[in-house]
């Protein structure tokens, strides 16, 4: 005698279902997780996130002021037919007679297949679970990229340029193959940038000085500017004041004594 499995995780269950209860509830549970990403996917159509600039005046234009994403347009397309499919293989829409009227848009379809009582009982129902499971990496990676690396420093033994994502612990010469760790590196920029007597802005500044752990932000160092502590020594092409990063570092070590 044949005994009926889930077809996630093969655990007995009733007849009529293909579904576990537990594997049932995750799965509603991730259709139910695509309502906030979908919204996320649609703020991230504009290719700039910023319509119209900063400027102080906007002209409404027929056309869109700034480009479409066409990747990101792509995959809410995707998205929305395999939602649309779903919805309708829950709803017994036939396949050759059907409205497209009566389908909703892609929130609706997943939030009313999230709490179909037939969820569990569709025959195809793994099919559709692994295609959502695969689009699921695709759409984090458009709605939270992951961090790029930058150059962090020059190599401590050969001296070429090092680049990390912001949270690497280690990062390994791709010249030399020497595994060093970041913070190193960071901190070998820092002192050779103050050695140096280079000026950067107040925001490069900070910048580099976050990065070696240090706690500090622009609006400190413009800050130390305006009561007198500090002093740029010029200007960059834009007209923004440069400050000294040695300089910038005493003053921060006055303020923190303890550091």
């Amino acid at each position: 005698m044949s005994v009926t499995v889930c077809q996630i995780c093969d655990t007995p269950i009733d007849d009529g279902y293909t579904l576990c209860p537990a594997c049932e509830l995750d799965f509603a549970l991730l259709l139910l997780q695509y309502v906030p990403w979908t919204h996320a996917l649609e703020a991230s159509l504009d290719a700039t996130l910023h319509p119209g600039g900063h400027q102080p005046t906007r002209i409404i234009t027929p056309t869109a002021p700034t480009p479409l994403r066409l990747d990101v347009l792509d995959h809410i397309d995707l998205l929305a037919s395999i939602a649309q499919g779903l919805w309708r293989r829950l709803t017994g829409v036939h396949i050759l007679d059907w409205k497209r009227d009566l389908c909703p848009d892609v929130i609706g379809c997943l939030t009313d297949a999230a709490m179909h009582p037939q969820l569990a009982r569709i025959p195809d129902i793994g099919m559709y679970i692994a295609q959502f499971q695969r689009l699921k990496p695709l759409t984090l990676g458009i709605i939270d990229p992951p961090d790029r690396a930058t150059p962090i420093g020059q190599c401590l033994q050969c001296g070429l340029t090092i680049t990390a994502t912001r949270d690497a612990e280690t990062v390994t010469c791709p010249t030399c193959g020497r595994e060093q760790t970041a913070s190193a590196v960071r901190l070998d920029l820092l002192e050779r940038s103050i050695r140096s007597g280079k000026a950067f802005t107040a925001g490069e500044c900070a910048r580099l000085l976050q990065s070696c752990g240090y706690r500090i932000s622009r609006k400190t160092i413009t800050s130390w500017k305006t009561r007198g502590l500090i002093a740029p020594s010029g200007a960059d092409d834009t007209g923004k004041p440069l400050y000294p990063l040695a300089c910038v570092v005493d003053r921060l070590r006055c303020d923190t004594p303890g550091d």
